[in-house]
């Protein structure tokens, strides 16, 4: 890629490995991290993500590092924007060249820069490759032996006619040595007419099978790269400030640290290690440091777990549920509690609303909790072709290389964390319940197939209303916070049961300055942040597409939305977690006809 750059959270989301990338006129797709520099990419600092995932999560390297992650020219094939002649370009073409720039070898328009051609093949276990357009130009034809058009003899070129306003019929590869010539009729809305190479762009000379049946899209569109990362907060241990038993929480801290696994395998070979404490010393000090328990409990406690004891217990378990709903879980507890946090990576003031607010917004909403300072990590695991849910096969970073490490980057920001009550949720969803029934089962089936598990937390009136509520306040903040509204994220706690959950974190979370500005916290003021609410029911109770929104019942992606479209509650990829599915005003401020309740349905109607 010669001295292109990108940022290094870009290198996590949306550009990671498997991604294709445009610069400037060229077009490139970044590699797997076995490829990556590693001994340039830093180890982020401790964090309760790397310890559940059991993996060292890296940093991709910056310019302190003078380390670089490689990227491929993809796709291979380009053409000539003047003569219109059609290249195959190599990777000993770009080693020749130096990585610059292909240009055109042709006549005239000798040095005009080539263009990569628009339309690359993906097969939905996760295989990318170039349209093969030698074989596309001469498919369904059979070339006489005194007239044969080689591979590598054949020129080719991309035309275009102008005519039938630009369509596929309107583009074709035409060979110039043997006459042959084929549009792009039928080119995406069918299978690709030829087998799946089983590999990725950059493994050029992988042999490999795939039984897939590739299709050709657009080297831009979304289906080409879905990603699959992992986030979690800096709690920090927390025992001392939770009142969990400091103990419980160590032993649940050790059984999920990376350093455990890889001592369990030396310390068969050494008989006596219970008596080396220097050989875990690290463990036991950061132990110390974490809990605030004395030396040798923490070494007690660290032998316990490398000698394989209470390591089924069910307080145990949880640590290994790697999906992102447990690390959400797990946050809940600390950002719902009544009293703040000041620790390094987590500053947080309570605001009770009962007194503050009109006891009719104090009865749905029981507290907002500032936070001046978070630490968020986030972790790259996998990415997808073609389609996001189940039926697609969830491609490693590493492509199975068995590394134990991830790449990730920290960000820091700030945000409004708003706690309902749980009471008047759990008697909501008991009236709305019966209303949406037929959509429940739908839903729950849709979340199933694209891996929102646990299905019966996302496909739930709890979840849906709090969603849409969360992304009218996104849309609503970016008018007074000082943020655009791609840079607000958010976190959903939603759960029932033991763990019963009903609150949203609205946060910044980036690499740079704007992550911290101090607009959100300012305007989580308890008399600001009514105003806000009160703005945002108004915005959800209107759309300039109703009446057709607010009667429609399957929108958006497999129909996982109801009324809820661009005009009135969806909001930019990089702010919701979830592909802007899962999400109905109706929940939140009641059917037009009065047979859905919604949420702050009485709240609403004064707003309307």
């Amino acid at each position: 890629m010669g001295d292109k750059s990108i940022r290094a959270a870009q290198l996590i989301s949306p550009f990671g490995p498997g991604a294709v990338v445009d610069l400037g006129s060229e077009s490139f797709v970044c590699t797997d991290i076995s490829r990556w520099p590693e001994s340039e990419c830093p180890v982020l600092p401790d964090n309760a993500l790397q310890r559940a995932l059991m993996a060292d999560i890296r940093r991709p390297p910056s310019a302190e590092q003078h380390g670089a992650v490689p990227f491929s020219r993809f796709p291979r094939w380009m053409f000539c924007p003047s003569c219109r002649r059609l290249y195959n370009y190599s990777h000993a073409d770009d080693e020749r060249n130096e990585f610059k720039q292909p240009m055109c070898s042709g006549g005239e328009c000798v040095e005009t820069a080539l263009v990569p051609m628009r339309f690359v093949a993906a097969c939905e276990h996760g295989h990318l490759q170039d349209v093969d357009w030698y074989r596309w130009c001469h498919r369904n034809t059979q070339i006489p032996e005194n007239g044969q058009c080689s591979r590598q003899t054949a020129k080719m070129t991309f035309e275009t006619s102008g005519a039938s306003g630009g369509d596929f019929n309107a583009m074709a590869i035409v060979c110039k040595s043997c006459g042959q010539r084929n549009t792009f009729e039928g080119l995406t809305n069918r299978p690709y007419p030829f087998s799946c190479l089983g590999r990725q762009p950059w493994e050029s000379h992988k042999m490999s099978t795939c039984t897939a049946i590739p299709r050709v899209f657009p080297r831009a569109a979304s289906n080409i790269y879905y990603v699959a990362t992992r986030s979690a907060l800096d709690i920090g241990s927390g025992a001392s400030e939770s009142g969990q038993d400091p103990q419980k929480a160590l032993r649940s801290w050790l059984v999920a640290h990376p350093r455990i696994i890889g001592l369990r395998s030396v310390l068969v070979a050494i008989p006596n290690w219970q008596q080396m404490p220097e050989l875990f010393s690290d463990i036991i000090n950061s132990g110390v440091d974490e809990f605030g328990l004395n030396e040798e409990d923490v070494r007690g406690a660290v032998i316990d777990v490398l000698s394989g004891e209470n390591i089924n217990n069910a307080e145990d378990k949880t640590s290994f549920d790697k999906s992102q709903h447990s690390f959400l879980i797990s946050e809940w507890p600390y950002l719902a509690r009544p009293s703040g946090i000041q620790s390094e990576n987590l500053k947080t003031s309570v605001q009770f609303l009962h007194g503050a607010w009109p006891a009719e917004y104090s009865r749905p909403f029981e507290q907002i909790t500032l936070i001046e300072r978070l630490r968020e990590v986030r972790a790259l695991i996998g990415f997808k072709r073609v389609k996001p849910d189940n039926t697609a096969t969830e491609v490693p970073v590493d492509l199975g290389a068995g590394l134990n490490w991830l790449p990730g980057v920290e960000t820091f920001g700030e945000g409004i964390f708003l706690k309902l009550s749980e009471s008047y949720v759990s008697t909501w969803e008991t009236l709305v319940a019966p209303a949406i029934s037929d959509s429940l089962k739908h839903l729950t089936e849709a979340c199933s197939r694209w891996g929102r598990e646990p299905a019966s937390v996302y496909a739930s009136p709890r979840f849906i209303a709090l969603h849409t509520l969360a992304h009218g306040l996104i849309r609503r903040l970016s008018f007074d916070a000082g943020y655009s509204s791609s840079s607000i994220r958010e976190r959903i706690y939603c759960d029932t049961g033991v763990n019963a959950a009903a609150g949203i974190l609205l946060y910044t979370s980036d690499g740079d300055t704007e992550g911290s500005l101090g607009g959100l916290v300012r305007q989580g003021n308890p008399e600001r942040f009514l105003t806000t609410l009160q703005r945002t029911l108004a915005d959800l109770s209107w759309c300039s597409a109703d009446p057709v929104c607010s009667e429609s019942e399957k929108q958006g992606i497999d129909g996982m939305n109801a009324a809820a479209c661009h005009a009135c509650a969806l909001v930019s990829e990089t702010s919701c977690t979830f592909n802007n599915s899962l999400l109905d005003r109706r929940l939140v401020i009641g059917s037009p006809d009065g047979r859905i309740p919604g949420l702050l349905n009485d709240i609403a109607l004064q707003v309307k």
